[in-house]
C-alpha cells in the first residue's frame, strides 16, 4: 500500500494536471444533486409509464425496445424504488463525462483546456442532467456510445482495436438496438472505421489487406447480427411475425403525412382517408401524427379490423416514392435544426418546453398517474423544492446548454481534418479516430430526424460531437518536430493512421506509434545519441522524420554511441519503428 506521503503528491499532481477537468466535474455533480434533490422520487414523462408498465414483461411489440425495462428498471426495481433510477442515472452521467476525458487523453489530446471540453457538455448540459432526472432510456443509450468509442478507439494497437474489443463492440451494438432502434444503422459508420483504421485500406489490392479486413467486419458484424436476430425471433415469439418493431408505420405515416399533396398523389382507395385534411402549410407536427393511430375519430375511416398500421406504412412509402424531393426537404431542415444556437421551436417541433426544468414538479398532464406510479415504485408521492427547481430554470434557460452551432462547427471541423485537409491533419494519425464520432453522430442525428426533429433526440450529440471537434483540432493544431508539454502519467497516444511512423500489426505496415526520440524523449534530428525509444510509449504520437530504413536506423543507433536495446525497448526487438521517408503516402482518408 503506498505511503501516505505518497499517496499525497499522486493527489497534487492529479489536481495541477487535470484541475480544469475537475472544475467541470464537480460543477456537474453539483446540476445533478440539485436536479436530484429538486424533484423526488424521479420526473415521469409519457413513455416513462409504458417502460415500468413493462417490468416484469417484456413484450417487445409496444412502442419502445425492451432494453431499458429489462437491464435498467427490473435490476434497479428489485432492490430500490425510482429515486435509486434517477440517483444511478446521474452517476452514468457523470461517468460518460469522465470516460470522455480519459479517452481524449489516450488519444493524444495534451492540452487540458482540450481534453476537458470533451467531457464538458455532457457533465454541464442541463438539458442531459433533466433527461438523466427523467424514468427514461436516453441516458444508458449514452453510455453505450461512450463504451462503444472506448472499445474502438481507447483499446487499440498498432492502429486498429483487437479482435476481442471489435467482437464485444458487436455486442453492444446488439444491445444498443435493444433500448433504441435508431442505434442499427450506428454499425455503418464503425464499419468504415475498421476498413479505414491502421490504413489497411491502401493495399485492398491484396489479399492479406482483404484478410484484415475481412476479419474486423465479421468480429463486429457476426455478434450484432445474432443480437439482432435473436431478438426479431423474441419477437415473433410475440407476434407471429419477425420484425424489431412496430413503430415502423407510425414513423412513415408521421414523416409523409407532413408534406403529402394530396390533391396530385396517387393513392388507391384504401389509403386515400390516411391523407390529412389540413392543407399544406397548416398540417400538424410529425410527432402528433406519429400517435393518430389513437384517435378513434381518425381510426373511424376503415371498417373495424382493418390493419391500420400497414395502412399507416403504405401510405409513408407512396408519400416517399411519388414526392421523394419533399420528404428529403423535410429531413434535411429538422437535421439542421438541432445546430441552432438557441433551443428554440418552430412550428409542428415536439415543444422544447418539455425538456426545461421547471419551479415546481413537473406532470406532463399526468398528475394522477404520476402520484399512483410513484407510490407504487417508490412509495413516495412526487414533490418538488422551488427554490432548487429555480435556480435549474434560470441555469437551463441563460446558457447552461450546449449551443447547436458549436457542435455543428465541431463536426465540420472533424470532417475536414479526418478527410485530410491540412498537411498537419493528414501526418496526425488522429483521421480515422475523429470520422468514427462524427460519422456516429451524422447517423444518429439523421436517423431521429428521419421522423421528427425533438431537441431530447439532440442528446447524442453532446456525447460524440465535442470528442470529435477536439480530435480535429489536435490533429490541426499537432506540431510535427516538437512535443507538447505531457503531464506525467499521460498514457501514450494512439494513431490511427497509416501517416509515416503510424502503422499497424497485421497489415504489413511497421507497428509504430511514436517518433524516434533519445534518453530524454525529445526528437532531435530524428535519432539521438542515447538510443530509440520503442514501444513503451515515450516517444511523442506524431513521427519524427527519419531518414534511411529499418536497418539505417540501427546503424545510426550504433554509430552514435548507443545500442538497439538501449534507452527501452529496441526496434529490432518489436519496438516502435518509423517508416522511411519518401512521397507524401497522405490520402482523403486515414
Amino acid at each position: 500500500m503506498p505511503a501516505p506521503a505518497q499517496l499525497k503528491r499522486r493527489a497534487l499532481d492529479v489536481g495541477r494536471n487535470h484541475w480544469l477537468f475537475l472544475v467541470v466535474f464537480v460543477a456537474g455533480f453539483g446540476l445533478r444533486a440539485a436536479a436530484w434533490f429538486a424533484y423526488p422520487p424521479a420526473l415521469l414523462y409519457g413513455d416513462s409509464f409504458r417502460y415500468l408498465d413493462n417490468v416484469g414483461t417484456h413484450n417487445p411489440t409496444g412502442l419502445h425496445p425492451i432494453g431499458y425495462d429489462l437491464f435498467v428498471l427490473e435490476p434497479v426495481l428489485a432492490v430500490g424504488g425510482l429515486g435509486l433510477v434517477s440517483f444511478l442515472q446521474h452517476v452514468a452521467g457523470l461517468a460518460c463525462g469522465v470516460a470522455l476525458y480519459a479517452l481524449a487523453r489516450r488519444l493524444g489530446v495534451r492540452r487540458n483546456w482540450l481534453a476537458a471540453l470533451a467531457a464538458a457538455p455532457v457533465l454541464l448540459d442541463a438539458y442531459e442532467v433533466q433527461i438523466e432526472q427523467m424514468i427514461m432510456s436516453d441516458v444508458w443509450f449514452q453510455v453505450i456510445l461512450v463504451a462503444l468509442l472506448w472499445l474502438l478507439l481507447g483499446t487499440k494497437r498498432g492502429g486498429q482495436p483487437p479482435v476481442w474489443a471489435t467482437a464485444v463492440a458487436g455486442v453492444l451494438f446488439g444491445v444498443a438496438v435493444i433500448f433504441r432502434m435508431v442505434a442499427l444503422p450506428l454499425a455503418l459508420p464503425a464499419v468504415v472505421f475498421l476498413l479505414i483504421a491502421g490504413g489497411v485500406w491502401r493495399r485492398w489490392g491484396t489479399w492479406a489487406a482483404w484478410r484484415t479486413i475481412l476479419v474486423r467486419v465479421a468480429a463486429l458484424a457476426l455478434p450484432l447480427a445474432l443480437m439482432v436476430v435473436g431478438y426479431g425471433a423474441y419477437y415473433a415469439s410475440w407476434s407471429g411475425h419477425f420484425a424489431l418493431s412496430p413503430s415502423t408505420g407510425n414513423v412513415l405515416y408521421a414523416r409523409g403525412a407532413v408534406v403529402a399533396d394530396c390533391q396530385n398523389l396517387e393513392l388507391s382507395e384504401r389509403l386515400e382517408p390516411a391523407c390529412p385534411d389540413e392543407p399544406l402549410g397548416e398540417r400538424l407536427g410529425s410527432d402528433q401524427y406519429a400517435h393518430m393511430g389513437a384517435n378513434a375519430e381518425w381510426r373511424a375511416q376503415w371498417p373495424e379490423g382493418t390493419n391500420l398500421v400497414a395502412i399507416q406504412q403504405d401510405f409513408g412509402k407512396e408519400v416517399i416514392r411519388q414526392q421523394p424531393f419533399d420528404v428529403a426537404v423535410a429531413i434535411m431542415t429538422d437535421f439542421l435544426k438541432g445546430f441552432r444556437g438557441w433551443r428554440v421551436d418552430t412550428p409542428g417541433d415536439v415543444s422544447v418546453q418539455r425538456w426545461h426544468f421547471q419551479p415546481t414538479y413537473q406532470f406532463y398532464n399526468h398528475e394522477e398517474l404520476s402520484r399512483e406510479y410513484a407510490l407504487r415504485y417508490s412509495g413516495e408521492e412526487p414533490e418538488s423544492r422551488p427554490t432548487l427547481g429555480t435556480a435549474l430554470r434560470w441555469y437551463q434557460l441563460f446558457g447552461g446548454f450546449t449551443p447547436g452551432n458549436v457542435l455543428g462547427v465541431a463536426l465540420l471541423l472533424a470532417l475536414a481534418a479526418g478527410l485530410g485537409i491540412t498537411r498537419k491533419a493528414r501526418a496526425s494519425g488522429l483521421r480515422a479516430a475523429m470520422l468514427l464520432p462524427a460519422g456516429m453522430a451524422l447517423v444518429s442525428l439523421g436517423g431521429a430526424a428521419a421522423f421528427e426533429f425533438s431537441w431530447r433526440y439532440q442528446l447524442p450529440g453532446i456525447t460524440l460531437l465535442p470528442l470529435a471537434g477536439v480530435l480535429a483540432l489536435t490533429a490541426l493544431l499537432w506540431r510535427r518536430n516538437q512535443r507538447d508539454a505531457q503531464p506525467a502519467g499521460t498514457p501514450a497516444p494512439t494513431p490511427y493512421d497509416d501517416a509515416p511512423g503510424h502503422g499497424g500489426p497485421g497489415d504489413g505496415l511497421p507497428t509504430g506509434n511514436g517518433g524516434v526520440a533519445g534518453g530524454n524523449g525529445v526528437p532531435a534530428n530524428g535519432v539521438s545519441g542515447n538510443g530509440v525509444s520503442g514501444g513503451n510509449g515515450s516517444g511523442p504520437h506524431a513521427p519524427a522524420e527519419v531518414g534511411g530504413s529499418a536497418d539505417r536506423i540501427r546503424e545510426d543507433v550504433t554509430t552514435n554511441g548507443g545500442s538497439p536495446d538501449s534507452g527501452g525497448e529496441s526496434v529490432a526487438s518489436g519496438g516502435d519503428r518509423p517508416d522511411p521517408p519518401g512521397p507524401d503516402r497522405s490520402s482523403p482518408v486515414g
